[in-house]
């Protein structure tokens, strides 16, 4: 057993802590969801005011859809895709937006994709356009199809959406290759409300709703959001609905972004090396205190968000309680942030 030691910052200041981790190190400390590796602290932005400057600022990357960096499709596992000042940036009709691009290998005939776009103190909203093999738009799932999903068990909160890819119904839909993941001008100037933890809690258990104000997401021109790919939904979908899907794609691009395609399809993107973990000197993006309510917090309700963090450190749900630490100190709370660190020291 060895011991080393960690610092993150707490209420503007280092804290050094103290952990014991197992010298053959083949399992992630309990400090992992709060390094560099995790999507949900790292690529949320904390401030929609410079995700926006962060896209004003960013060249355009290309005049087409086709010269877009399409990536493979991971059909087998889940993943999480940041959408920062590193994606590509392109000009759409509906306004400048960070990108990912992707390509659908030619084996997946028939899928239900899940797109999540996780939310904190800003979410990325996301619009998928789906292009067939030319680069032309053949279909639009806009912001509308993403809907609100509350925090649960090892879930954040999230925005969520799904959208099929179905070549055997033949005609155009036969022809669809890539799909592209952005946000609108539209979408940018909105923001989501989302239900406070401690609302959750105390609805599954039944107590007393501890009647605070809901937290809002702003809506960032950055953000993280994840992929998964599953069957085709029992239920077949109708085709009112690949029509509707059909009848605003060209809206989002100029005829001029799908340029024809004069060299061989996309090279898929270059995986980007890992990230460090912090050392000693550095500390979690995210792990900024959170601005604090001007209204006192109840004392129960103090209490009871006290518990939910400690009890998500005991169960090593980490990104959860640090999530809890936030909302509560913008509720009000002035314990959350001792309970946690105490609540980590014990551990």
């Amino acid at each position: 057993m060895s011991i080393f030691t960690r610092s993150i910052l707490v209420a503007g200041a280092s804290l050094s802590l103290v952990v014991a981790s197992c010298a053959t190190g083949s399992k992630g400390s309990w400090l992992d969801p709060l390094e560099s590796r995790s999507p949900i602290y790292t690529d949320v932005s904390p401030s929609a005011a410079e995700s926006e400057a962060a896209l004003n600022a960013a060249p355009v990357c290309c005049d087409s859809l086709s010269a877009l960096r399409y990536q493979p499709l991971d059909v087998k596992q889940t993943k999480y895709y940041p959408v920062n000042s590193t994606a590509q940036a392109f000009r759409f009709s509906t306004g400048k937006s960070f990108v990912q691009a992707f390509s659908i290998p030619d084996s997946l005939e028939q899928a239900s994709i899940t797109l999540d776009a996780i939310a904190g103190a800003t979410v990325f909203v996301p619009t998928v356009l789906i292009l067939d093999q030319g680069f032309h738009v053949s279909r639009a799932i806009d912001s509308s199809n993403f809907v609100y999903t509350p925090a649960g068990f090892m879930e954040p909160q999230r925005l969520k959406g799904r959208f099929h890819i179905d070549r055997r119904r033949g005609g155009e839909l036969a022809n669809e290759r890539y799909f592209v993941v952005l946000t609108t001008d539209a979408d940018l100037r909105g923001s989501t409300q989302m239900i406070s933890e401690a609302r959750l809690y105390a609805r599954s258990r039944g107590l007393v709703d501890p009647r605070l104000p809901n937290p809002m997401a702003k809506h960032a021109a950055t953000g993280v959001f994840r992929i998964s790919v599953g069957d085709v939904e029992t239920v077949s979908r109708s085709d009112k609905k690949y029509l509707d899907e059909r009848s605003e794609a060209e809206r989002y691009v100029t005829p001029s972004a799908v340029a024809p395609v004069a060299a061989p399809a996309p090279q898929a993107t270059p995986k980007a090396a890992p990230m460090p973990a912090p050392t000693a000197t550095t500390a979690p993006r995210r792990a900024a205190p959170a601005p604090a309510s001007e209204l006192p917090m109840l004392s129960e309700t103090q209490a009871m968000y006290d518990q939910m963090i400690r009890d998500a450190v005991r169960d090593g749900q980490m990104d959860r309680a640090w999530r809890l630490v936030q909302e509560a100190e913008r509720a009000g709370s002035t314990t959350a942030r001792d309970t946690f660190v105490k609540s980590v020291e014990r551990k």
